[in-house]
């Protein structure tokens, strides 16, 4: 298995069924691109672990993640962000493990994108959802290709087009969590799922989870258009980079709806 620097922003384990990835990058686990390179790496790690049964994700400390950086939206690094970003979705799809997000605390922009990716999400009581890039004057290119088809559709574009932060139990109603629980049963409800996959054949899991995914289409083709829009309309727009250089400048942007 590949060794990580010693710099890195995650912590990995592997017992030779479970991978485990545990974003930690304080104070907000962001998601830059030293992250994304150190998740790509483990996860090709794993590609001839014959007995793997399932990937967790998971966010250090009392916050999941804050999201993908935002200054690597912008106009110099936005193309280089989305294709590093989105190769994680297709690793994991390469992988066709099943694969659970743990969520305790904020879970914003590309991290939700992320954990509303997996397979199942566990999320606690003070979990919360969030796809703020609206505000930011650009928009989520993998919720905007997939959260509409994936969860409640309504409760979707809300997220899109307001992006207001949903709490646990609204992400339950919306689809986006299969199971809330309390903090203090969060470990052994992890451990029952995740005993439930140690107990099946680890080929089987994969080929039935690589059947639901040809079934559905590859990643690329499903989130190519949006990726489209996003890269050659939404960046050519004023108020995309006013939106971008304001939240980094720590100031309030001034549209100009164009």
């Amino acid at each position: 298995m590949a060794e990580l620097p010693s710099s890195a922003r995650i912590e990995t384990s592997f017992d030779g069924e479970v991978a485990s990835v545990t974003l930690n990058h304080p104070p907000v686990n962001v998601i830059d691109f030293e992250t994304i390179s150190e998740i790509l790496l483990f996860i090709e790690s794993l590609t001839n672990e014959s007995r793997l049964c399932c990937v967790v994700l998971q966010g250090a400390g009392h916050v999941f993640s804050g999201g993908v950086d935002v200054a690597a939206h912008l106009p110099d690094t936005a193309q280089r962000m989305i294709s590093e970003f989105h190769r994680v979705f297709e690793y994991l799809d390469d992988l066709a493990a099943p694969t659970v997000a743990v969520v305790r605390g904020p879970c914003m922009g590309g991290a939700c994108e992320l954990a509303g990716y997996m397979d199942v999400v566990i999320a606690t009581e003070n979990a919360e959802f969030a796809l703020p890039e609206i505000k930011l004057g650009v928009f989520p290119p993998v919720a905007a290709a997939l959260f509409p088809q994936r969860f409640r559709f309504q409760g979707a574009m809300q997220m899109l087009l307001t992006g207001e932060t949903i709490n646990a139990t609204e992400a339950v109603r919306a689809g986006l969590v299969s199971h809330l629980v309390p903090e203090e049963q969060l470990q052994q409800v992890l451990d029952e799922l995740l005993r439930s996959f140690r107990s099946k054949s680890a080929s089987s899991l994969r080929v039935a989870k690589r059947a639901v995914l040809q079934a559905r289409g590859s990643f690329r083709s499903l989130v190519e258009p949006s990726e489209r829009v996003y890269l050659e309309a939404l960046m050519a727009t004023a108020d995309a980079v006013e939106g971008l250089e304001a939240f980094v400048e720590k100031r309030e942007p001034i549209w100009g709806h164009a």
